[in-house]
């Protein structure tokens, strides 16, 4: 491929990549872990990598958007996960300390797990996610293969 075609390439790309929701769907017991947590009084937010118009795209495709109250995408910062500065924005977001947040980091990755723990903050990571380390390698407070055990796990990191 020729390297003067490289900016011209990602941008279609991402003009592809902001409405590419149609085959774009939850995981079993997603929603319903979310609004279990939300009426439960916890905040929600969302701290991804991915750019942040096609992650509110993804939100609200989904119908999940009114859940979360803050949100910050990997093009939001100079800094990407796993630098701790997106995370700490996050909880800062939603009303958190960003030096000494009281809060809790759901991801599934190894880049999620390095963030939280840098932070830090207990990290739960869900086991059927996308990361090339094995689970037990990763700093994590727990793990749940199923968003219906999220609930519980959240609950009882907060009461620890």
């Amino acid at each position: 491929m020729d390297p003067a075609d490289h900016g011209k390439l990602v941008a279609a790309f991402m003009q592809l990549y902001h409405t590419a929701t149609s085959l774009t769907g939850l995981f079993p017991g997603v929603r319903e872990a979310l609004e279990t947590l939300a009426e439960r009084g916890h905040p929600l937010g969302i701290c991804t990598n991915k750019p942040l118009g096609p992650t509110m795209a993804i939100v609200e495709h989904l119908g999940i958007a009114p859940l979360f109250s803050f949100v910050i995408g990997g093009d939001s910062l100079p800094e990407k996960k796993p630098d701790p500065a997106p995370l700490r924005a996050a909880f800062a977001g939603l009303g958190a300390d960003p030096k000494n947040p009281k809060g809790i980091y759901v991801g599934d990755s190894e880049y999620d797990a390095i963030c939280a723990s840098r932070v830090p903050v207990p990290f739960l990571i869900f086991t059927l996610g996308y990361r090339q380390t094995p689970v037990e390698e990763l700093p994590h407070a727990s793990s749940f293969d199923h968003f219906d055990r999220l609930p519980a796990l959240v609950e009882a990191l907060e009461f620890a």
